[in-house]
């Protein structure tokens, strides 16, 4: 059997729209995953980022602490030590007999921490009193120095130092005058660093074990909100490869049918008159495709509104079928399509109105039949704004009746975006999309718009 130019043409164009198509989804994959590795390798960057921020917040945080902690402790323990000095000073007194200690040794200073002692002479040399255990080593050539300090300066005087086993010891020497006001000796208090130093270690650790705590749920945190704040960016994502795919889905069929009516046209002469018209009538349908894509993907980037207006719904359909029933290249070559109407009235947009029904009326005359019968279609409209497109094809599997209205799904095969999109277009208008059995056989599919209530 001789291959027509017009066919030639037709097979040769559509195995370059196969290739070419191939070679956009597999560029729209490639771009989709580098673009999703990026957006995880951002989300991960500022995960660590604001896991790093808040430890460093934390570990400021503890080390304020701990040197807070370590200064009230050295503070406590100069205020304990002064205070066991006044006390002792106090305490102490002078008659004709000579210093008399036995006030101090009935009181607490003669016993516990921090040690006292009482150095006696100018310089201080002799000692006359020691408190008992626990006891400091400290050399007396130590204590003797600290007390002539003291003695010489007439107030208290610090020092931090030494023991004689090495350990670091605070030292405090307060003169102590005589009857006549004369410098008569110094009292010298030895106070122990390590006081509470088994405190501060558990604070040291609860502090620690708090931070790894706080900063892991900090890392959690951060992974949640760097995942929440790259939530917009990911549907923005999403939203260009939806539209790159509805784009590429909607156009591949009419431009490759274009180019072959224009190829026939060129191979053929005589077929011009013929093929013309179906070349406009595919161009002005590509120009409204392209005109929906683009309403969809602004009304989806929320800058743009459906423009809602007053319709006369059953005139909007009439216009419609009669339009897709035209055999001049269209859907319904050859189908019987019956219409019938009630004067119906909704507030809708009347563009995306008109492509959903022409997507289910275009479903139906190319699905709804089975192989070698001419399409049967019935569409009708009743108020108070409910079109119903019924068939007598091989029906709807209860069990994949929800898949048909999902991307590029039909119970046939591929049907492209036409069911997804008439049922995204129902949700902006508050209304609904249903498909059933038709009594009979065949499917049907209701397509309802809330009514106009003024």
């Amino acid at each position: 059997m001789a291959t027509t130019p017009a066919v030639a043409s037709s097979r040769a164009a559509g195995k370059r729209s196969s290739r070419r198509g191939k070679l956009r989804r597999a560029g729209k994959g490639a771009v989709g995953v580098g673009v999703r590795r990026s957006l995880r390798a951002l989300r991960w960057r500022l995960t660590i980022l604001y896991t790093v921020v808040a430890g460093c917040g934390l570990v400021a945080l503890a080390a304020l602490a701990i040197n807070t902690d370590n200064h009230l402790r050295d503070t406590r323990l100069d205020n304990a030590m002064e205070t066991r000095a006044r006390t002792a000073v106090a305490l102490l007194y002078f008659t004709d007999d000579g210093i008399q200690l036995q006030d101090i040794r009935q009181d607490e200073v003669a016993t516990g921490s921090p040690q006292l002692t009482v150095l006696l002479g100018n310089p201080p040399r002799r000692q006359v009193f020691a408190s008992s255990a626990p006891v400091i080593p400290v050399r007396a050539g130590r204590l003797n120095g600290i007390a002539e300090l003291a003695v010489d300066a007439g107030t208290i005087v610090r020092e931090n130092g030494e023991s004689d086993e090495g350990q670091p010891i605070r030292i405090l020497a307060a003169p102590v005058y005589g009857d006549e006001g004369a410098v008569a000796g110094a009292v010298i208090v030895v106070g122990d660093p390590a006081d509470g130093r088994e405190e501060h270690d558990k604070l040291v650790a609860a502090l620690l074990l708090g931070c790894v705590t706080l900063v892991t749920l900090a890392a959690l945190a951060g992974h949640a909100l760097s995942g929440r704040s790259m939530r917009p960016a990911v549907d923005a994502l999403e939203r260009q490869e939806a539209f790159l795919a509805d784009a590429a889905h909607d156009l591949r069929t009419p431009v490759a049918t274009l180019r072959t009516l224009a190829e026939a046209a060129l191979a053929d002469p005589s077929q011009r008159s013929d093929l013309l018209p179906r070349a406009v009538t595919l161009s002005a349908r590509m120009g409204d495709i392209i005109d929906d894509l683009l309403t969809r993907a602004r009304l989806n980037a929320g800058v743009h509104h459906l423009n809602k207006e007053l319709l006369r719904l059953d005139l909007l359909v009439e216009s419609i079928v009669e339009q897709l029933a035209d055999p001049v290249g269209g859907p319904g070559a050859q189908a019987q399509v019956t219409f019938e109407a009630e004067e119906c009235t909704v507030r809708a947009d009347a563009h995306l109105i008109t492509r959903a029904v022409s997507n289910l009326v275009e479903n139906a005359l190319r699905h709804g039949h089975r192989p070698g019968v001419p399409a049967s279609v019935d569409v009708t409209v009743v108020r108070p704004g409910r079109i119903s497109v019924s068939d007598r094809g091989p029906g709807v599997d209860p069990a994949v009746a929800s898949a048909l209205f999902g991307r590029f799904q039909s119970r046939g095969g591929s049907i492209g975006l036409g069911l997804s999109i008439t049922l995204w277009a129902a949700d902006l208008h508050g209304g609904s999309l249903s498909v059933g059995e038709r009594p009979g056989g065949g499917a049907v599919f209701d397509f309802s718009l809330p009514a106009d209530r003024g």
